[in-house]
């Protein structure tokens, strides 16, 4: 299969609940200190910050976020029409940082603390060598023990 059907098959064509994981964007340096994570899913409440792009530098509260172009509303940040009327205006999710992340959700909070899979990988493999050199050393002391007596 061509690499652009794969592709569409993926962004343009995915489930619901695929392209809701999609819309994540990066934490602040101060959330990735509190939470083993580079980044997390946008949720409604969250505190983000603009980037890049036309709005840079714009800080505020998520009211709203659409699956269909990955954007994110931003209270405050609204555009006027010709006739007068308001809209929200949506930046897209990978333009902006989160800085404050909304902690009415126990179960977003333990998923957060959880520690990825490649981290575990890695501490596992740290402890099999602590291992493997403690063995060795326990060796070297046994045979040196040996030959004294």
């Amino acid at each position: 299969m061509k690499p652009t059907k794969i592709r569409n098959k993926k962004i343009y064509r995915a489930m619901n609940q695929t392209v809701s994981k999609q819309i994540c964007a990066a934490l602040s340096k101060d959330l990735r200190k509190k939470y083993p994570r580079r980044s997390a899913r946008i949720m409604i409440d969250d505190t983000v910050k603009v980037i890049r792009g036309e709005y840079k530098g714009l800080t505020g509260k998520v009211t709203k976020i659409s699956t269909e172009t990955s954007g994110v509303a931003i209270e405050g940040n609204k555009k006027e029409k010709l006739k007068g009327e308001k809209i929200d205006v949506y930046i897209h999710s990978t333009n902006m940082i989160i800085t404050s992340l909304n902690t009415d959700d126990k179960w977003r909070l333990k998923i957060l603390e959880k520690k990825p899979k490649s981290k575990i990988k890695s501490m596992k493999e740290e402890s099999k060598k602590k291992d493997e050199v403690k063995s060795v050393a326990k060796k070297k002391n046994n045979d040196k023990k040996g030959v004294k007596k």
